[in-house]
């Protein structure tokens, strides 16, 4: 079940001839130069895992799992390295950003935000974190916006040309036991499975830290965090005020990047936390559009509390 639609799996493709190998880099060539995608590898296979130990699943108890075609996979690498470099060259990628991109890993991220915090409770000043949860990120990219935003910041066309084209009249199905639906069209987000999908995301959102500031933001993917210091103070109310109005004022300015992108922030799951030296931990109020963030006293972040 590992493969795509089309069951050819990896194993099958690496007992390949030299010559097949030969005529399947010949392909690439081509589909490069003209700028276009197979259309049938835009075809995915939607499998369902039961997330219970036992029974009968509900649909919102299952997990889909989208198989592409192995050779899509191939070209997708292919793709991946070109855009790649063209983003890395051209220093596309904030700094901020840890995920997906080669010598930044999650703990380095992670030891950042400590490091932050940490710094600021041996000077016994409060920090207010602020964790952005965003719904169905991949599921929801906007893939008009998307070729906007690689136009802009200057993708050469023959490139810009073949990811409209991989982005265009994918259609996917779905296989539940021995049963299998019709096709149908997916008009949005990045194909799951695809090596390609995570590094667009991060140039999707390459200018999502223009909306924070001078605050500290930390980016993992999708996961965001933003860390406010306040100015240093003897009067602890004057620094909780700051943090009040500076994470509001965050807050709203996330808010409206997101919906003209169209990713929807999920404020019921986005929350904000106090790092403070003293045993009690002070109460402050932060909304975002409206909304009050719940501030919690404990959230675990990429894996760690």
């Amino acid at each position: 079940m590992s493969s795509g639609y089309d069951q050819i799996s990896n194993y099958m493709i690496k007992i390949l001839p030299p010559s097949y190998i030969k005529c399947l880099t010949n392909c690439f060539n081509v589909w490069l130069k003209e700028g276009r995608y197979p259309e049938q590898w835009k075809l995915a296979k939607i499998i369902t895992l039961n997330k219970l130990k036992a029974g009968v699943p509900r649909c919102d108890q299952t997990r889909p799992i989208s198989l592409l075609a192995t050779h899509s996979k191939l070209f997708e690498k292919v793709l991946l390295e070109k855009v790649r470099h063209w983003a890395e060259s051209n220093q596309l990628i904030p700094s901020e950003q840890s995920g997906f991109r080669s010598g930044c890993i999650l703990h380095t991220r992670v030891l950042s935000i400590y490091q932050e915090v940490d710094n600021n409770m041996a000077a016994n000043i409060p920090t207010l974190a602020i964790y952005v949860d965003y719904q169905k990120a991949y599921d929801k990219v906007w893939h008009a916006a998307l070729l906007v935003k690689l136009n802009r910041l200057g993708m050469q066309v023959e490139l810009l040309k073949i990811i409209a084209s991989w982005l265009t009249d994918r259609q996917a199905y779905v296989i539940f036991g021995e049963k299998s639906s019709d096709k149908f069209k997916i008009f949005s987000g990045l194909p799951q499975g695809s090596s390609l999908s995570p590094y667009l995301f991060i140039i999707f959102h390459s200018d999502l830290t223009t909306c924070l500031g001078a605050h500290s933001a930390h980016l993992f993917a999708d996961d965001l965090n933003v860390l406010i210091s306040p100015p240093v103070s003897k009067n602890l109310s004057l620094m909780l005020e700051y943090l009040e109005k500076e994470g509001t004022k965050i807050c709203n300015q996330i808010s409206p990047y997101s919906r003209k992108w169209k990713q929807p922030i999920n404020i019921n799951k986005t929350v904000a936390q106090i790092f403070f030296s003293q045993v009690t931990i002070p109460q402050i109020h932060i909304t975002m559009d409206g909304h009050t963030i719940e501030v919690v006293k404990s959230f675990k972040y990429l894996g760690f509390t």
